[in-house]
């Protein structure tokens, strides 16, 4: 295990046990893909259903060191350190497949960090992101209604996440950093009557009740 830093937070640390693999990411994982960056990684749940997936090679990097600590058995190697400051040790086309689940938005600069692991990334290679959406009507209610903008320990509000984006942003900013978008798909949360008068609207409501986007992109072409 490397180590450029990370720090060693409780707090941070008790953010993690909360948490599930994400099993949504794997099964964008395109058939063939054999290097895998787990940006952010955590404890490693993801990384150890992928071990049982079959996939060997496996890396993680990971801020808070006391969780990166407990994600090793799962990775090949897991790497203590802050992406939005460090540069990860990795050749030029290294990795198959770089996931990003619910990371970006707590970084300072994802722009930069997407464009430094695009280098990192196959030509044929693959990102997959699951990003929050702050169009989503329940913040706009709080927001428009009772001019509320309250963080909240999860959530899109997370009091940790530095960025918010919609899906026009995430795929503005994924152009910007050098990739396409080959497919967006959308998680919704809403109650009945939002389904019904969405349904009415022939899905024009649809932007406003997805909380999550879960976003794979490919590299654009090779001149960025």
């Amino acid at each position: 295990m490397k180590e450029f830093g990370g720090t060693i937070s409780d707090e941070g640390f008790d953010y993690f046990q909360w948490s599930l693999p994400r099993t949504d990411l794997i099964e964008l994982i395109p058939e063939g893909a054999r290097r895998i960056l787990d940006v952010g990684c955590g404890v490693g749940k993801t990384g150890q259903v992928l071990r049982e997936k079959g996939f060997e090679e496996i890396f993680g990097v990971e801020v808070d060191s006391r969780a990166a600590h407990q994600a090793m058995p799962f990775y090949k190697e897991v790497i203590v350190g802050d992406v939005d400051r460090d540069i990860l040790p990795f050749a030029e086309g290294f990795f198959d497949c770089i996931l990003y689940g619910d990371v970006l938005e707590h970084l300072i600069d994802p722009w930069r960090v997407l464009h430094r692991h695009r280098q990192m990334l196959s030509e044929d290679g693959t990102i997959i992101c699951s990003v929050p959406n702050v169009r989503y009507y329940g913040v706009l209610r709080s927001l428009i209604f009772k001019g509320e903008w309250d963080y909240t320990p999860l959530g899109i509000l997370d009091r940790t996440h530095l960025r918010f984006f919609t899906l026009k942003t995430i795929e503005d900013m994924l152009r910007e950093t050098g990739f396409e978008v080959k497919r967006v798909i959308k998680k919704k949360r809403c109650g009945k009557i939002m389904r019904l008068l969405n349904k009415l609207l022939l899905d024009g409501l649809i932007d406003f009740l997805v909380v999550q986007y879960r976003i794979v992109g490919v590299k654009a072409d090779k001149s960025h």
